[in-house]
């Protein structure tokens, strides 16, 4: 694992080395006139591959966005700076099952009520990260290297959702939402490195295809297939002396038997999506300074006009 991070670090600085050279040629004066920084985003969807570990403890692909924000001081020297984050859904699971409230009198049965609910499991991830990018500075394939480093953020989370015509547990909730609890959640640290490539569409959009390995660290969490075979259950009784209303039934009266899994948190994350320049590319102020001192650098400015003198031939004796 070592070897090739050694090698693309090598790469990074060559490069970076031979493309910072000074450059005295003059036909190139007037290219490097142009604009100086950039600042680049790419919105992606992305596919999560568990790795080693995790791969072996989890039956999930995780699938979801990823967006970037980099910057680039110098478009002459192919480093990019910033950050991003990556949501991916890690599976889930819809349950319905019907609540009976009984509705009593002087411990007398009045009536039941069956109160059908619904209960959502879904297994998220949340990456965020720090980014370096080298960037080739070529115009219609720009190939890339990324380091990244930041967290994972792991976590289960259940909602239950009253589908009853009359909303007695979420009257005032137009989607029937009751309450909403996170059975397991996990913080971890990640690194790795990726590779990719923008391939121009237009002007300032280009095609990004990307792959990058993220190294992670332990975290608890559960699997997808536990989620689907979860047995819900509800620690609540009935409603005596009338209906039961909202806020009868609570985070607390939701009871899932289960154990949370245990393993590292690598993976590979494959991205397709669209790279883009935000704005402008800004020029520096010397480039401004230099044409204001020089008119020859003005595109508009043009030489005076000077009318043609008529000579006159000497005179014989």
């Amino acid at each position: 694992m070592k070897t090739p991070i050694l090698l693309c670090l090598s790469g990074l600085l060559i490069s970076a080395t031979l493309i910072a050279q000074p450059n005295n040629n003059p036909n190139n004066r007037n290219a490097q006139k142009g604009p100086r920084s950039a600042t680049w985003g790419d919105l992606n969807l992305a596919l999560g591959i568990p790795m080693y570990s995790f791969a072996e403890t989890s039956s999930s692909i995780p699938f979801g966005l990823t967006f970037n924000v980099l910057h680039q001081p110098q478009l002459r020297v192919p480093f990019l700076v910033g950050g991003g984050f990556t949501y991916l859904h890690a599976g889930g699971n819809r349950v319905n099952r019907n609540l009976t409230a009984d509705i009593t009198a002087g411990g007398i049965l009045i009536d039941q009520l069956n109160i059908p609910l619904e209960f959502r499991m879904n297994n998220n991830i949340l990456n965020g990260r720090f980014m370096l990018r080298f960037q080739a500075p070529t115009r219609f394939v720009k190939p890339y290297i990324d380091l990244v480093g930041g967290f994972n953020y792991l976590w289960t989370a259940t909602s239950v959702y009253d589908r009853s015509p009359q909303r007695f547990f979420a009257h005032n909730n137009d989607n029937g939402l009751i309450t909403r609890n996170t059975q397991e959640s996990s913080f971890t640290w990640t690194a790795g490195f990726g590779v990719g490539t923008y391939i121009y569409l237009n002007s300032n959009l280009y095609l990004n295809l990307n792959a990058t390995y993220l190294g992670g660290g332990w975290a608890r969490y559960f699997d997808r297939n536990q989620i689907q075979n979860w047995d819900v259950q509800l620690n609540v009784g009935g409603f005596a002396g009338g209906v039961p209303t909202e806020g009868a039934l609570e985070s607390n009266d939701l009871a899932i038997n289960a154990v949370p899994k245990v393993s590292r948190t690598d993976m590979i994350a494959a991205q397709v999506g669209i790279g883009f320049i935000f704005g402008k590319a800004q020029r520096s102020s010397s480039s401004n300074v230099n044409r204001n001192a020089n008119p020859n650098l003005n595109r508009n400015f043009r030489p005076p006009v000077v009318p043609p003198q008529r000579i006159t031939p000497p005179r014989r004796r």
